[in-house]
């Protein structure tokens, strides 16, 4: 038995099939399995997860609170546009991405994810949403378009990867 906290603006419903979590950012569900026993106390704000397997009841209480801070507060992702001449756009949830290429990219977003562009000497993308694996995934769409070049550094990163730079071509003079 494993049990989680539950904020005070967040709901939780159990059927049989399904868990469903509603809080200020919207509501999400994931299904259950049948195996898996859910009892929550709002009294105690608790929620008791049981499980016969050990490694399934932490993965299951890892799922559900991902579910609680998903609706919650959300989850981000920061990205940086690193080259002289690339500008996005947003409009209408399409980013249109000037990167160095010799046509225009435009990537339609997903209805549940949102992207702030903050255009400043760098320009950085925010990319926010409630489902964690949602974020990441138009994250990565999003670096795959124009991946950091090794040699001079130009194209789309996360804001906290580390990259080196390598040396260039040396010449025997």
């Amino acid at each position: 038995m494993l049990s989680l906290n539950i904020p005070k603006n967040i709901f939780i419903n159990v059927t049989d099939t399904y868990l469903m979590v509603e809080g200020p950012l919207g509501c999400k569900w994931k299904k259950k399995t049948a195996c898996l026993k859910i009892v929550i106390n709002y009294s105690l704000q608790k929620l008791y997860l049981f499980h016969e397997n050990a490694i399934s009841i932490h993965f299951y209480l890892i799922l559900v609170n991902k579910l609680i801070l998903g609706v919650l507060k959300g989850f981000y992702i920061k990205m940086n546009i690193i080259g002289v001449g690339y500008k996005v756009v947003l409009i209408n949830n399409i980013l249109n991405l000037k990167i160095g290429l010799s046509h225009q990219i435009q990537y339609k977003i997903p209805n549940n994810i949102k992207v702030v562009i903050l255009p400043k000497r760098l320009i950085t993308l925010i990319i926010k949403g409630t489902d964690l694996a949602h974020v990441n995934q138009v994250a990565a769409e999003i670096r795959a378009l124009k991946p950091i070049e090794p040699y001079k550094g130009k194209g789309i990163k996360y804001s906290k990867e580390v990259w080196k730079k390598k040396e260039g071509k040396k010449t025997h003079v």
